[in-house]
């Protein structure tokens, strides 16, 4: 079975979700595109101070090192857990700074983001993003 589960639109429950204090959104979409090599994230939202932000990234899910452009020194590792869980860990010289995951749930209308780690400012977060499929 082909990890094509997470494929979609997926729109943010706040009310569901637990975010983390320093990383408080308004509003966030999540679209994947996923491929056998790989998966393709765009993200589009509105942040805490209610400016737009968007991005794409792409993720590898096959368990190797991969450069983070915008971070030197920092790779991330992809791997498929299961077909409906997506792992990654951001490694800065051979330690963890952030590990996250995407688990979409068994009737697919639901998708569970969770991460944590240190994020850009060095400040240590963690949360749970609770989405639904669009």
């Amino acid at each position: 079975m082909k990890p094509f589960l997470l494929e979609g639109a997926w729109e943010a429950n706040l009310s569901q979700s637990q975010r983390d204090p320093n990383h408080q959104f308004q509003q966030l979409t999540l679209h994947f595109e996923v491929s056998d090599e790989v998966v393709s994230l765009t993200f589009t939202g509105i942040n805490k101070t209610g400016e737009p932000v968007s991005g794409t990234r792409k993720i590898h899910p096959d368990g190797k090192e991969y450069p983070v452009g915008e971070v030197p020194g920092v790779v991330e590792i992809a791997r498929w857990v299961e077909p409906s869980i997506l792992e990654t860990v951001f490694r800065h010289e051979g330690n963890a700074v952030s590990e996250s995951a995407y688990e979409v749930s068994t009737d697919g209308k639901r998708l569970t983001s969770t991460a944590k780690g240190v994020d850009a400012s060095g400040t240590p977060f963690e949360q749970v993003i609770v989405l639904d499929r669009v």
